[in-house]
């Protein structure tokens, strides 16, 4: 017996030592990498802030209603300004964890293999989410943001936050300039792996973030914008425009499709405004933005009036904007023409009346390319209601084009109208009591009030009228 334990223990000796050796290559998973490659990250990153932007109960009903676009003969709580505070916290929630820490991520790992292009691409779509959040919420978490070691971050003041924004896409044009390592093309779902438009992207960018703050207390943008209009590296064409591309299979379809077309949500009709306002000028975008109702009219529905026993006597989205490869847009040349051409006329950059029609005619020409109809451009921008002799007809012009181009782009449209104003809309019909006013911007994410309220408190305490839809922001005329 004694012999036979003695065996047993030197067997299970030479078990152990040959258990031990090579332990850790033959216990790696390939499928399960300890590293991952920057790029890997990229393609995630997009499409979640894209599908935030896009998703209906999101962009929808609090950009497209609200820019009344948009109007919903049912359940309509959102577009009378009763947002669902649940869908108000997935947006700041979503955007932070989901597209800026993993943008944070992918800095830091490129940085590690030294592909400056990724780094560059990473500072670009940071720059990106910080302006979404900043401009939907005001105040919000900016320098000490997504760092794992402060769980209660301090917020920052937007005047902050935009310079920061700025700084951010300096250097991501500056790594971009000489960048190194590859974007692939696979991983890349804006632009397939060019690292010369995600430059442009980044100056096209510059240009609004600018022109956002152009009227803000104590800003003088003007030699930056200037600079920006001569150095060549803004977009100059609609191959320039940063678009994600949809497919058809689901779940990576366009979420206007998704949630309008596959998820029956047949209550999204054309406004009235929007129908009026093309109606009135001839505009050859109407049939591509709408479709006809049941009489085979044009017929938008009045933002904030329910007509649910009425389905089909309003306009539905045209079938472009409501297939499901329409492109999610996070920056388009024609929008970028159309801020050049308002940086014009307001004198920000040289050129005067001539230069800015001159861009804002690029302007309406590539939306019209992108909406399928190049051919009725040329005699579009002919149109003497359309063209411009002076500034303050030239301003009026420019809004109501932005306002028109930005259709489908719901949080943008909403916060380009918050800036200029333009074209002069009204409350909707039978609005929340206390909200007398189109809102201004969102509720704070409410867990907020609870897990970091010492800076919450703060950041509603500079905000005029607190944490209301209808307090001002910073860069508001």
């Amino acid at each position: 017996m004694k012999k036979i334990s003695i065996l047993f223990i030197a067997l299970l000796g030479l078990f152990n030592a040959s258990c031990d050796k090579d332990f850790e290559e033959v216990n790696t998973t390939p499928n399960d990498p300890v590293a991952v490659p920057a790029h890997l990250l990229l393609g995630n990153i997009i499409r979640v802030n894209q599908n935030t932007v896009y998703h209906m109960q999101r962009g929808g009903d609090m950009g497209m209603c609200w820019a009344q676009h948009v109007s919903k003969v049912q359940y309509n709580d959102e577009e009378r300004y009763i947002p669902r505070r649940g869908v108000i916290n997935d947006i700041w929630d979503v955007l932070y964890t989901g597209v800026i820490a993993d943008a944070k991520s992918m800095y830091t790992l490129a940085e590690s293999e030294e592909n400056t292009n990724i780094q560059g691409i990473s500072l670009v779509l940071q720059a990106n989410t910080f302006q979404i959040l900043t401009d939907l919420y005001g105040p919000v978490p900016y320098t000490e943001a997504c760092n794992p070691s402060i769980l209660k971050p301090a917020y920052d003041s937007q005047e902050v936050v935009y310079k920061g924004i700025l700084d951010l896409l300096t250097k991501a044009d500056a790594l971009l300039a000489n960048g190194t390592g590859s974007i692939p093309a696979s991983s890349d779902l804006i632009y397939g792996g060019d690292a010369s438009k995600w430059r442009k992207l980044a100056n096209s960018l510059k240009l609004k973030v600018l022109m956002r703050i152009s009227k803000a207390p104590g800003m003088n943008v003007g030699s930056q914008i200037q600079a920006l209009a001569t150095s060549g590296n803004l977009m100059s064409s609609n191959s320039d425009s940063a678009q994600i591309k949809y497919i058809a299979a689901q779940p990576d379809a366009n979420p206007i499709y998704e949630q309008v077309v596959f998820g029956t949500r047949s209550e999204y009709k054309m406004s009235s405004v929007l129908v009026a306002k093309l109606q009135g000028l001839a505009d050859p975008r109407l049939p591509v933005f709408a479709g006809k109702n049941n009489a085979g009219l044009y017929v938008g529905n009045i933002p904030g009036v329910e007509n649910p026993g009425n389905y089909n006597g309003f306009s539905p989205l045209g079938t472009f904007y409501l297939s499901a490869t329409l492109p999610g847009v996070l920056l388009s040349y024609a929008q970028s023409e159309l801020l050049l051409a308002e940086a014009i006329n307001e004198g920000y950059v040289s050129g005067g009346n001539a230069a800015a029609l001159t861009h804002y005619k690029n302007g309406i020409t590539a939306n019209f390319a992108f909406n399928g109809i190049t051919a009725s451009a040329a005699a579009y921008v002919a149109l003497p209601n359309i063209e411009f002799t002076n500034q303050a007809d030239a301003r009026l012009k420019i809004g109501d084009q932005k306002w028109i181009a930005l259709f489908g782009q719901g949080f943008e449209a909403w916060t380009e109208w918050r800036r200029t104003g333009l074209p002069a809309l009204s409350p909707v019909f039978d609005a929340a009591p206390g909200v007398p006013t189109i809102p201004s911007r969102l509720f704070y994410n409410d867990t907020e009030n609870s897990l970091n309220k010492v800076n919450y408190d703060a950041a509603v305490g500079t905000l005029t009228g607190g944490d209301k839809l209808t307090s001002r922001l910073w860069w508001m005329n």
